[in-house]
């Protein structure tokens, strides 16, 4: 049977953040017998390297996958808007034109002014994150330095609700990545359990891998010849994702140990009191870096206060990194506590300092974590796993 899909999405490549690394590995990981036609908006590019890159990933796109922009995207919730009233004109008449049997969108609400209904095809979402998740949590965080996006969710953070809840209602289907996720969108939004269908996201061996630290050798020269341990920051620079709570409890550590700590992520330069020789700030790195960054470290923290499935820890482990993150959303279902990795409560500068200084101490401990985690990751999650599971449920929602 040969799929029609549309899928809408507020970025694909070039990739900035985990939706859109979701995106683009379900696309190419995608059987043929699926036609994928997504629709985002056009991210403006200033790096020569990151346009190259982004220019090569796009030519190495299968030839089941067209792509069309609609519009150009900034991590405004202004620009999303915009992007949901192109949609609102242009997927009905897609498809209609082209015979498209399925619409699967990503939780940014892009379809938020279609009509499931009226549209005649059916629509499956995969639900990432939920602006009330989001709003909660930075309500928990002290406001501390938030980003222009974080201020905006905060302010309006109530009006947005109510536009999630009355985007649920709608009759639609529904991935999520996580159990939690999926219990998440049952007790809060009400919505039937068997129109959720959990499939969980994949990590790529080849790509992310211990191996990677010989090449990194020669990208990043001055950390891979530091001879302390090396304790990465890679997300967003925002306070729900902790880097606040990064940088105090990596000032408490360094009275404790001997360390480097690696800043690493989109957004503006946090207050970094670190003496100089303890840290580097990379900000921003192009796509390529990460896996680099990751085989280089000894220990990958994510102390966030809202997440549903992380990448990234998946991505730190298949990498040989010891993590530490937090147990909120489907975490716990990534990591056993003390087991492959080593979990804190959000916000909490002590137990994340702590366990720190525990990794570093314990070389052998962190050795054992870091191998249980390379080996989880590796052996029980896929992205051609994932594109196929996705198949199938089009293929039982069409």
């Amino acid at each position: 049977m040969q799929l029609r899909v549309l899928v809408l999405t507020p970025e694909f490549v070039p990739v900035y953040g985990g939706v859109g690394n979701y995106v683009v590995q379900i696309a190419k990981n995608m059987p043929p017998d699926v036609e994928l036609h997504i629709v985002s908006p056009r991210h403006v590019l200033g790096d020569r390297q990151e346009t190259k890159e982004a220019s090569e990933e796009s030519e190495s796109l299968p030839e089941n996958i067209r792509v069309t922009h609609l519009g150009k995207a900034e991590d405004t919730f202004f620009h999303n808007f915009a992007f949901q009233l192109n949609c609102s004109q242009f997927v009905p008449e897609v498809v209609r034109k082209e015979r498209i049997d399925l619409v699967h969108s990503q939780s940014a609400m892009p379809d938020y002014f279609v009509s499931p209904k009226r549209l005649g095809v059916p629509m499956v979402t995969t639900m990432h994150t939920t602006v009330e998740g989001h709003y909660q949590a930075l309500r928990g965080s002290g406001h501390e330095s938030l980003s222009a996006s974080e201020r905006f969710v905060l302010m309006f953070g109530p009006t947005l609700g109510l536009m999630e809840r009355r985007y649920y209602t709608n009759r639609r289907h529904y991935i999520t990545v996580s159990d939690w996720a999926k219990k998440a969108m049952t007790t809060s939004q009400g919505i039937d359990a068997e129109r959720i269908r959990v499939i969980r996201i994949g990590v790529d061996p080849l790509v992310f891998s211990p191996s990677k630290a010989r090449e990194a050798a020669t990208i990043f020269p001055k950390l891979a010849g530091l001879q302390v341990p090396k304790v990465l920051y890679l997300s967003r620079l925002a306070a729900r994702k902790g880097i606040h709570t990064f940088l105090k409890a990596a000032s408490i550590a360094l009275g404790k140990v001997d360390a480097h700590f690696v800043i690493a992520g989109a957004g503006g330069r946090p207050d970094i009191s670190l003496p100089d020789r303890s840290y580097t700030f990379l900000g921003y790195v192009p796509r390529h870096m990460p896996p680099y960054l990751y085989a280089l470290s000894d220990i990958f923290t994510l102390p966030s206060s809202y997440e549903n499935f992380p990448a990234c820890i998946l991505e730190a482990m298949a990498s040989g990194s010891a993590v530490i993150s937090t147990p909120v959303g489907g975490i716990p279902e990534m990591i056993q506590d003390g087991v492959n990795g080593l979990l804190v409560q959000p916000n909490d500068v002590g137990a994340l300092a702590g366990a720190i200084v525990r990794l570093i101490e314990d070389d052998a401990s962190r050795r054992a974590m870091s191998s249980k985690g390379m080996k989880y990751a590796v052996g029980s999650y896929s992205w051609r796993d994932a594109a196929l599971k996705t198949r199938d449920y089009y293929e039982d929602i069409a």
